[in-house]
């Protein structure tokens, strides 16, 4: 059965790239501009993998992500954070939050993959 990835990033270009690499894969991709929409996406069609940005206007991932896990429907599907940060105490917070990857922009499509098939497989 295909995999469903929802694809948070408020850079059209991100999204673009996401979804050719993850389709190219054979998952099916959703995507979402915002934190609200996200949430409302994830809730609907619970993806198996949500990959989300921090750094949006409005809801920023952090807040994005407390939502997803405060909310029974999506509190178990894994998250993977896409980030340009790189500060160790953001990191430690994702820790802190049950993250176990997250991808640094600019990414490597190779990286991309292998973290969310492993982040997949680890939820099944």
């Amino acid at each position: 059965m295909q995999k469903c990835i929802l694809t948070v990033d408020d850079e059209n270009d991100v999204l673009l790239i996401l979804r050719t690499a993850l389709t190219s894969e054979g998952y099916n991709v959703l995507t979402a501009t915002n934190g609200f929409d996200a949430l409302a996406i994830a809730e609907d069609h619970k993806p198996d993998l949500i990959i989300l940005d921090l750094m949006m206007p409005e809801m920023d991932g952090f807040a994005v992500l407390d939502k997803l896990k405060e909310n029974l429907a999506t509190a178990s599907i894994p998250v993977i954070i896409l980030t340009g940060i790189s500060e160790k105490k953001k990191i430690r917070e994702l820790i802190d939050k049950g993250i176990k990857y997250w991808i640094v922009k600019p990414f490597d499509y190779h990286d991309l993959i292998s973290k969310v098939k492993l982040a997949i497989e680890e939820n099944i």
